[in-house]
Order: C-alpha cells, then sequence, then structure tokens
C-alpha cells in the first residue's frame, strides 16, 4: 500500500515527538541525579570548636620568611658558586697565554662631499640631501649609497650622519655654508 506524502510527513512528526519527549525526560533526570549532596547523604556539620590548632598553624606559616638562594628564576643557567672556591681558584698560578696582537679599529668613515643643503618635496616626501662632490651636485635621500660604500643613515637640519657599510663604523658631517661665487 503506497502512502502518500501527508502520511509520509505526519509519520517522521510523531517519530520526531517521541524522541524529543525522551530526551526531555532523560535530561530532566540527569539533571536531579546529578545535583550534588543529595547523593552524599545529609550534611553534618563539622566540629570546629577547638581553633586554637588552626590559628597555631597559621602563625607558623604567616612567620616564614623568605629567605632567597642567590638564584635568579628569570635568567637560565648555573647557580652562581661562592665566593671561596673563587678565591682558591685565584691563588693558584696564572698560566701564561701568548698575546696575539689585535688589527687596529678602522677609522670612522669620511664622507669626501660636502654636506651644504636639504630639502624635500611637498607631498611628504623623503628629505633630501645635496652634496657637493668637486663641482658636481648629488642629490640624496635617507638609505642611498655614495663613494660605494657610505649608506646615508639621517638627513637633519644641521647635519647628515652615514654608515660605512664595510665596517659598520658611523660618523655624520655638519651643514656647510653654499659656496660663494
Amino acid at each position: 500500500m503506497a502512502r502518500t506524502r501527508q502520511q509520509k510527513e505526519l509519520i517522521a512528526l510523531a517519530s520526531l515527538l517521541l524522541i524529543a519527549l525522551f530526551v526531555w525526560l532523560y535530561a530532566g533526570r540527569a539533571k536531579h541525579a546529578a545535583s550534588g549532596p543529595q547523593l552524599l547523604g545529609r550534611y553534618t556539620p563539622i566540629n570546629a570548636e577547638d581553633y586554637s590548632v588552626i590559628f597555631k598553624e597559621m602563625g607558623e606559616s604567616q612567620a616564614t620568611v623568605y629567605k632567597p638562594s642567590g638564584r635568579n628564576i628569570f635568567v637560565a643557567g648555573p647557580v652562581p658558586v661562592a665566593n671561596a672556591p673563587v678565591a682558591a681558584v685565584a691563588a693558584k698560578p696564572a698560566r701564561e697565554y701568548p698575546t696575539v696582537n689585535k688589527a687596529p679599529e678602522p677609522p670612522p668613515p669620511v664622507l669626501s662631499m660636502k654636506f651644504y643643503g636639504y630639502g624635500s618635496l611637498p607631498t611628504n616626501a623623503p628629505r633630501r640631501a645635496f652634496l657637493l662632490d668637486g663641482e658636481d651636485i648629488r642629490i640624496v635621500q635617507e638609505g642611498d649609497t655614495v663613494q660605494n660604500h657610505i649608506k646615508i643613515t639621517h638627513i637633519g637640519n644641521d647635519r647628515i650622519e652615514y654608515e660605512d657599510t664595510l665596517t659598520g663604523k658611523k660618523n655624520s658631517n655638519n651643514l656647510e655654508l653654499p659656496p660663494q661665487g
């Protein structure tokens, strides 16, 4: 016997209602069963008439004083050794090691061009410096490299700062008046 669409929908609705009823009943029982104190029995207060033991323990814990061990918990590494063993080690004759001559540090970089002015475009463009190289004028901005190894790091109102890309040394030149002529 063939069922109509309406009969199939009614059967599905009835089965969903039965499932909802079982879930509701089961959730209601589980909620009452897990409420806690009812399962444990009647509540009986503890006999706490003698508080002296509790106060004694509290007084002992409050009287404790923190004494640092010398270890910094924020630094990973071994605990520093005591001063006495260091003195014993220092008393031993020191072993002579040959000295190694270190190369002298390179001098700070020198910009052979004269810094005689700066400017910028009105659209918040980076500041540009005017450098005089003999009779040639070079216009540079921060981050440009001149003389193949000197990088311009900052262009200020009265000085230009630069860094040697080979050695990492920094230096600066003051603003000079433009040549008269």
